[in-house]
């Protein structure tokens, strides 16, 4: 089948679970992004083995999502379908210090589950918007911690639906970066943690997340960090050395509490938050020669 006969398709076959024409601001927290042509939210690992196998006949373009947490969509959206993973592949599966939970798990909750059980080392994770596939192929952390010092094993299936499943030892980590051995959709992940008493895990959580509500911008509609910190400097206090702490164009506002940080105050657009990104980058490469890379994940057409 051809590309618009596999979007009529999955309609058909996931009836309201996939949704043509789907505004992406509706999906991702920093509430921009134009419309992709269709948006399934898979509810199993064989939902998800028969749309790659499909899609991989039809030529169809996929991009992966979860809670769209670190997602910067441009104003002309996404040409393809987006797998949206935050409805399915749920399950957290718990035995002695080891812990394997889905892709779509949302990243506090697998900490609270594995602080009620006594396990230590998925702390920094509480106050992490995001999900397990996410977290784990861009190397999440805070506050010390990452995914790739307690991450042993992912299940991903590749872009053809077949299943592959790799070792911590096979996994490249990096900065706010996993480099897969085979590209495809992380569906699974397992952890190993270290035994610990329940309150002294939940106090080091609650700490955890004091000093995010005290430092960061939560209630607003961000993206996260925008841009990666510089081997031994952090990004914010480069942006706000730079003066521009609370510079705005149009709806988007580079936030007066932290500066790696940029708001959608309401009616921002993705073209704001661009031009807010290429301002920061000229002035910190121009006034003191460092290059910011961006850690926020920019995709879709302008």
């Amino acid at each position: 089948m051809g590309r618009e006969a596999f979007r009529s398709w999955v309609k058909e076959r996931w009836k309201g679970a996939a949704f043509g024409d789907e505004p992406l601001a509706h999906h991702t927290y920093l509430k921009v992004g134009g419309p992709c042509d269709l948006m399934v939210f898979p509810q199993s690992l064989e939902d998800l083995k028969e749309i790659l196998g499909e899609a991989s006949k039809a030529g169809e373009p996929l991009l992966v999502m979860g809670r769209g947490t670190n997602l910067l969509v441009q104003d002309g959206g996404i040409r393809g379908t987006v797998l949206n993973l935050c409805r399915g592949l749920k399950e957290m599966k718990f035995s002695c210090d080891v812990v394997q939970a889905g892709a779509g798990v949302d990243l506090p909750l697998l900490a609270a589950g594995a602080a009620k059980r006594g396990l230590s080392g998925l702390e920094f994770l509480s106050g992490i918007p995001g999900t397990v596939g996410g977290g784990a192929k861009g190397n999440a952390g805070a506050f010390g911690g990452s995914i790739d010092q307690v991450l042993e094993r992912l299940w991903i299936l590749n872009w053809q639906g077949q299943p592959h499943t790799f070792p911590r030892r096979d996994l490249a980590f990096s900065y706010r970066r996993c480099l897969l051995p085979c590209e495809g959709v992380i569906v699974e992940a397992e952890f190993r943690l270290r035994q610990e008493e329940p309150p002294v895990v939940q106090e080091k959580m609650e700490s955890i997340q004091a000093e995010r509500r005290r430092s960061q911008p939560l209630p607003a509609a961000t993206a996260g960090s925008v841009f990666r910190n510089p081997p031994g400097a952090h990004a914010g206090q480069i942006i706000e050395s730079l003066g521009l702490k609370g510079k705005m164009v149009g709806r988007a506002r580079i936030s007066e509490l932290h500066a790696n940080f940029i708001e959608n105050l309401g009616g921002a657009r993705a073209a704001d938050v661009r031009r807010l990104i290429e301002l920061v980058q000229e002035r910190a490469e121009r006034e003191l020669n460092i290059k910011l890379e961006l850690e926020v994940q920019v995709v879709g057409e302008r």
